[in-house]
């Protein structure tokens, strides 16, 4: 079983109790941002991505299936070597609520305590497998699906919930999941790159303490991130910006932690 550290099990109870906890921004951690990235099948292009990371001497957060662990364990190893936080994203990327029917996170029937649970540990045991030592405490449910009952199970567990910074119609992600051109959300580089930057302009939510979504792997020949992580970093980092996997953005919030069930939001990934 994972338990939480004092100073984290702190920093969640400040805000509400830790059955509920969804962290999706964190405040008061000063001039700095987490990067996370989520991995389920693809790997195309993730050692690309893993090596301009390494370049630019930036960790991150990933978030990863346990079939993804078993599949490409020494991708996983290279990200473990390279400082990256290694997080729990289920076994099989399931969907948890009802989101993609009715717009609501209602539980799904075949979704229950024991099933959450075993594709939580199952995926522990794969990356520990792989890398050596257990994962962190953190989680992504797939798909951005998830509710107060599904964040309690796993917390359990000892693991707390991250998601991903939002705003009123609106959120951090990079849509680099996005595969068919001419789509409303299809984007290249440039407009993925512009998209995340213009966020705090567009939407009065600060970069800093924010929390950007994007993909260890994609099944997009063009491989976006690959071009527009560099233009995203450039300018954070003209902007006195620095990017830290979410342990480390939550040690620096002194508690502020921002995030409840009230304001998570579905995303597609």
């Amino acid at each position: 079983m994972f338990v939480l550290a004092p100073l984290l099990s702190a920093l969640l109870l400040a805000v509400e109790p830790p059955t509920a906890a969804n962290v999706n921004a964190v405040q008061g951690a000063g001039p700095y941002f987490a990067l996370t990235f989520d991995a389920h099948v693809e790997s195309a292009g993730a050692a690309q991505l893993l090596a301009l990371l390494r370049e630019r001497r930036v960790r991150a957060t990933i978030f990863v299936t346990g079939r993804f662990a078993e599949t490409f364990p020494e991708l996983l190893r290279q990200a473990s070597r390279d400082g990256h936080e290694i997080g729990n994203h289920t076994y099989s990327h399931p969907h948890l609520t009802t989101w993609a029917e009715n717009h609501r996170h209602d539980t799904l029937p075949a979704v229950t305590r024991a099933s959450l649970q075993s594709e939580l540990r199952r995926t522990a045991v794969a990356i520990e497998a792989a890398i050596g030592r257990p994962p962190s405490r953190f989680w992504r449910a797939p798909y951005g699906e998830h509710n107060a009952t599904i964040r309690g199970w796993a917390a359990e567990l000892g693991l707390v919930h991250v998601d991903w910074t939002h705003a009123d119609h609106d959120s951090l992600d990079a849509l680099d999941w996005v595969e068919e051109p001419g789509t409303r959300r299809y984007m290249g580089p440039e407009a993925m790159a512009r998209r995340i930057l213009n966020f705090e302009e567009k939407n009065g939510v600060s970069l800093a303490g924010s929390i950007l979504l994007m993909h260890l792997g994609a099944s997009r020949p063009d491989q976006p991130l690959l071009e527009a992580l560099p233009i995203v970093l450039d300018e954070t980092d003209r902007r006195g910006l620095k990017p830290l996997p979410v342990g480390e953005l939550l040690a620096r919030s002194g508690g502020l932690v921002s995030g409840s069930a009230a304001n998570a939001r579905a995303g597609v990934h």
